[in-house]
């Protein structure tokens, strides 16, 4: 069944009623197409093979319980049992008719009246009618059954890899903690784990106990009591030549045993102890491995092919793997690639070699391009929303640069673990790789984790590599790639190379044993040269004497070609050097038979290497290169044809380097045109270059047009955004407008004044930091009568914004402008304007006495997304709106806001917004006691952050880590004092945050010593971070015992006496009711220090609380 059309099934039995007789056993009687995914996150992908919208989070924990039911009815107390628990609201069978609804609309949009439907309403309830394979969770229960009815291990290994592909994370989380799901998830948990322990099995059966020896020693770590685990661990280890580490690991099963149980090994573990000790024959595999497949003609390189074949194994075994080799032009790195790629194939790989061009003007993730459409051609269909986002390829369009970038990751990631069998990735010549492509490589190596994946890169290794380069090879380090520098090959290696009788020492002196001037030298003494000294020694000599024996025409058409590029089009060469294409062709001919240029894709052809393209180009002269270059650009734009992001990055290259030759214009025009392509293909990084050396050009220009000079600056500030530099950003738009004052264009001076930031989000940006100007020039505009409404609307909460970083300014102006914003935005009808100006408020109202007004706001922005179903605006709106019901208090009302963002994140793919809410669930957490969960999500938020363009990494992961410290130094198991949080405006109050420390650890002389006396304490300021702190400092100094102190403090505090100590939307402390309890013990009022406990104990107890 398609979207937007019935479904059509056979006419077949009807009841008396006119329905088709239910019969779950039926052939044919289930609706085809759905597929419901439980093995983590809910995901529900349709009939189209594209994610369905499921709904807020009571939909789609309405899916999971009937999910959970497997055919059989639910009835209605039930299904208002699993979603509210023993307390439903009044009016909660209404809600659940609701929630049916929008299932049902979620499930089956294009379904007609009679057409028969997924979602079933009977006398019993309501029943899921999908066949169990459309449910991943029994086909994941079915393949692992089948793996442990496998009789041969590689049929086994297979399943249990099938099996395994399909776990995402724990089973139903939409259903939260409740008992609905204990059990099967239990029961998918263990065969999870059994999965896993056959897949080991199946591999040691196979004598291939290498490959798994790491993944068995987490396996017994995390399973102690499993003797089979144990067993497989030893006897993968005696196999392996470490006869020492086997009995030592059975050692270790013993004492565990002992220690857990109180029992002694099982008879199996006895006897294999017994067996290794006497080493056994019966240990030894039934039979020899079958030998490393060899493939001839390459000399030397042992020790790199053993490294790489080891890269081999390891990703065959489903641990991937990075490798990048490294060497001079010409060592022989591609030929390697080749020897591994041939040995890959060998082993049942399927290998896609991706080639960066030695070209600038090179399109966006031009070697994963060709990368992909290898795959492509070996793997299943991709689902829709993946193919959207594929890099260089993708069709989907959107204004969030930010996640886009991230979706595009994301969807390469999905398409290189898409196919059947292991795949060997080979990146050749990246320090000629696009800033795109290098960045792809990197998140690559920073976040692929599973997966039958090798990824082998080549590269230069002078000059140093920087920038985009110098990022992947570090994100390859830290990932702990493979890294093969190649020198030259040994007098050994060359005798492997040359014809008999060759002086191979003479030979290793003049080319220091560079195979390809080896190679080139070669062939030159095979051609007749009289060799000897007189030969020149550079290989630009050698490709030229080469190039010489050539007809004339050929030898002149080839240097057009050279400058062309690497790969270049036969018809586009023949037309810069004013040929018709069967001239060109027949001209290209002696150069394929001395094979200076090779075959390449269909009607292109490409230099064998590129140091005979790069000496061919060398020896043009410098201005009839230009206008070879003018001449090509031409050709590349008359002709049209293949992707337009290639074509137009092409053309801005040549005519970047036509620019001798008089071209300046038409090359940062022709740059802008190819970054507006690169910046749909979401290349934000392309596209940043193209348009930086654009307005370099440009501003050459001796008579520019201030408008268009204006709007290419607009360009590259959204570039700059979208590539996650935000203070670029900023910085181009301040620049527009001083262009704009100058020029008297009001139009663009607003649009750069309220432009910053995204289409919602609008940064954070360091407290203090403000644009003196900037505010008064939007003050003395918003007082202008005659603005428009909707320019209005974006100056006013500009205004709003920009003022609440300006220390001083009022909150009442803060309100009373973003509340007008917000008002003509209303009026505007416009959800795009409406959710901006609404976050602009809740920005501008992040002080103590505001939470009420960005509540409103948060509900407001969730509202408008929702209706307009916008899953950005809807997203950060419920993210503001939790917590904003956080910091008052409202804790279980928060928690479900935050759950609902959270999942909506994940089908969304924000980052940033994703970044807001691990900040705020590290609190969470710590509330839980769950210090490991806390940690690993500080080092995974703090990640992503500085993935992001967001403000705010470092002080937000330093005040994570405080929060983390404290929590150990509370239990006890502090190693050292948790960091105090660095922030350019707060430093004066590290030594406070010192000592808090200092009282949490009972060193009370020591605090009291280190701040002085109370009179000379500053005050806190009023801003995202004065909650946060006044808590910290109310424990300070009712530790302390001044009364005087506390006194000030507890009146000053009473106001917020329901409020959450908290740090705007990231750092969650305690409750104000605690400190306030704190100061009233410290004062003597018993009977205050009791209220107050009572209010902090309940919120910390809904804190605590399983959410659902």
């Amino acid at each position: 069944m398609t979207r937007g059309r019935a479904a059509r099934h056979p006419p077949g039995p009807r009841g008396a009623k006119g329905r088709r007789a239910l019969s779950a056993g039926r052939e044919g009687f289930y609706p085809r197409g759905v597929d419901i995914r439980v093995l983590g996150p809910l995901e529900v992908v349709g009939d189209d093979g594209g994610p369905c919208r499921v709904g807020p989070l009571k939909v789609r924990a309405l899916l999971c319980l009937l999910v959970l039911a497997e055919g059989r009815p639910v009835g209605s107390g039930a299904l208002i049992d699993g979603l509210w628990g023993e307390e439903p609201p009044a009016e909660a069978q209404a809600s659940l008719h609701s929630y049916v609804s929008n299932l049902r609309r979620s499930l089956e949009p294009g379904r007609t009246a009679r057409a028969q439907s997924r979602l079933v309403f009977g006398p019993v309830g309501y029943t899921l009618a999908v066949d169990p394979g459309q449910v991943d969770a029994a086909r994941f229960l079915r393949l692992v059954g089948r793996a442990e009815q496998a009789e041969r291990p590689a049929e086994a290994e297979r399943l249990a890899d099938e099996a395994l592909a399909l776990w995402r994370g724990e089973p139903y989380q939409d259903l939260g903690d409740g008992h609905h799901a204990a059990a099967v998830r239990v029961r998918l948990t263990e065969a999870w784990e059994r999965a896993r322990e056959l897949r080991v099995d199946a591999v040691v059966r196979q004598d291939r106990h290498d490959e798994v020896l790491g993944e068995l020693k987490a396996l017994t770590y995390e399973h102690p009591l499993r003797e089979r685990l144990w067993a497989l661990r030893a006897l993968a280890l005696y196999r392996s030549g470490r006869q020492g580490e086997a009995l030592e690991a059975l050692r270790t099963a013993r004492r565990v045993l002992a220690e857990e149980l109180g029992v002694d090994p099982g008879d199996r573990l006895r006897a294999l102890e017994r067996d290794i000790l006497g080493q056994s024959p019966s240990l030894l595999p039934a039979r020899p491995p079958a030998p490393e497949p060899r493939l001839a003609g390459i000399a030397g390189r042992r020790t790199e092919l053993a490294a790489l074949d080891g890269l081999l194994r390891s990703a065959a075994a489903g641990t991937p793997g990075f490798a990048l080799i490294t060497g001079e032009p010409g060592i022989g790195k591609t030929r390697l690639t080749e020897e591994l790629a041939g040995r890959a194939r060998a082993r049942g790989f399927t290998v896609a070699v991706g080639r960066c061009a030695a070209t600038e003007g090179a399109p966006a993730f031009w070697p994963w391009v060709t990368v992909l459409e290898r795959l492509a051609d070996t793997s299943p269909p991709l689902p829709a929303d993946v193919r959207a986002n594929l890099p260089g390829v993708g069709s989907a369009t959107g204004t969030d640069p930010e996640g886009a970038r991230f979706r595009t990751y994301e969807a390469a990631a999905k398409a290189l673990a898409a196919g059947p069998g292991p795949v060997l990735v080979v990146l050749d010549d990246l320090h000629w790789a696009d800033r795109s492509s290098l960045r792809l490589l990197e998140y690559l190596a920073q976040n692929v984790r599973d997966g039958r994946l090798a990824v082998v890169g080549t590269a230069r290794d002078h000059p140093v590599p920087e920038g985009a380069l110098a990022e992947a090879c570090e994100a390859l380090a830290r990932r702990g790639a493979v890294r093969c520098h190649l020198p030259g090959l040994s007098e050994d290696d060359l005798a492997e190379l040359s014809p008999a009788g060759t002086d191979v020492r003479a030979l290793r002196h003049r080319t220091n044993g560079n195979p390809f001037f080896v190679t080139e030298l070669l062939r030159y003494l095979e051609a007749g040269s009289s060799g000897g000294r007189a030969l020149p020694l550079g290989v630009r000599d050698v490709v030229l004497g080469r190039v010489s024996r050539l007809p004339a025409p050929s030898a002149e058409l080839l240097r057009t070609a050279a400058v062309a590029g690497r790969e270049f089009d036969a018809a586009i060469v023949a037309e810069a050097a004013g040929l018709g294409l069967d001239a060109a062709l027949d001209g290209l001919e002696p150069a394929l038979a001395a094979g200076l240029v090779a075959e390449g894709r269909p009607g292109r052809f490409l230099f064998v290497h590129a140091l005979v393209q790069e000496a061919l180009t060398e020896v043009v002269p410098v201005l009839r290169r230009a206008r070879l270059h003018a001449a090509v650009a031409s050709a590349i734009e008359a002709r049209g044809g293949g992707a337009v992001s290639d074509r137009l990055a092409a053309a801005a290259h040549h005519w970047f380097e036509a620019i001798p030759a008089g071209h300046a214009a038409r090359a940062w025009r022709a740059a802008w045109r190819a970054a507006e392509e690169a910046k749909r293909l979401r290349a934000y990084d392309a596209a940043v270059d193209l348009l930086e050396r654009a307005v370099r050009v440009a501003d050459d220009d001796p008579d520019p047009d201030p408008a268009e000079r204006m709007d290419l600056l607009f360009a590259l500030a959204e570039a700059r955004f979208g590539a996650g530099d935000s203070l670029g950003q900023e910085a181009e738009l301040a620049r527009i407008r001083r262009l704009a004052a100058r020029a008297g264009d009001r139009r663009r001076w607003i649009d750069a004044a309220t432009g910053y930031g995204g289409r919602v989000l609008q940064p954070w940006k360091v407290y203090g930091d403000h644009d003196a100007e900037l505010i008064a020039d939007l003050r003395a505009l918003a007082a202008d009568d005659a603005l428009a409404p909707v320019d209005r609307a974006r100056v006013l909460a500009c205004l709003a914004v920009q003022t609440y970083y300006q220390p001083g300014c009022s909150p009442a102006d803060r309100d009373r402008w973003s509340a007008e914003a917000v008002r003509l935005a209303r009026a505007a009808k416009d959800a795009t304007l409406l959710g901006r100006v609404l976050f602009a408020r809740f920005y501008a109202l992040l002080d103590p006495d505001s939470a009420h007004q960005r509540l409103e706001a948060g509900a407001e922005m969730a509202r408008a997304g929702l209706e307009s179903g916008d899953d950005e605006l809807r997203t950060i709106g419920l993210t503001c709106h939790g917590g904003s019901l956080l910091e008052l208090c409202r804790v279980p009302e928060a928690l479900d806001a935050l759950a609902e963002a959270e999942l909506l994140v994940g089908s969304a793919r924000l980052p940033y917004v994703r970044v807001m809410l691990g900040w705020l669930r590290i609190g969470v957490l710590l509330h839980h006691d769950d210090l490991a969960a806390a940690e690993a999500l500080l080092a995974a938020t703090e990640a992503e952050h500085r993935a992001t363009s967001m403000w705010g990494a470092e002080s937000s992961a330093a005040g994570a880590a405080y929060q983390v410290g404290l929590a150990r130094l509370r239990r006890g198991d502090a190693p050292r004092a948790p960091q105090v949080v660095e922030h350019e405006q707060l430093d004066r109050f590290n030594l406070e945050g010192h000592a808090h420390h200092l009282v949490v650890s009972g060193r009370l002389e020591e605090a009291r010593a280190a701040l002085g006396p109370w009179e000379r304490q500053p005050p806190l300021p009023r801003t995202f971070v004065y909650l946060f702190w006044l808590v910290m400092r109310c424990e300070v100094w009712s530790a302390l015992g001044d009364r005087t102190a506390c006194a000030a403090l507890y009146a000053e505090a009473t106001p917020y006496a329901d409020r959450m100590g908290m740090s705007g939307l990231s750092l969650l402390m305690w409750p104000v009711s605690r400190s306030l309890a704190q100061l009233a013990g410290a004062l003597g009022d018993a009977e205050a220090a009791r209220r107050h406990t009572a209010h902090a104990e309940r919120v910390e107890r809904e804190l605590r609380q399983p959410h659902r």
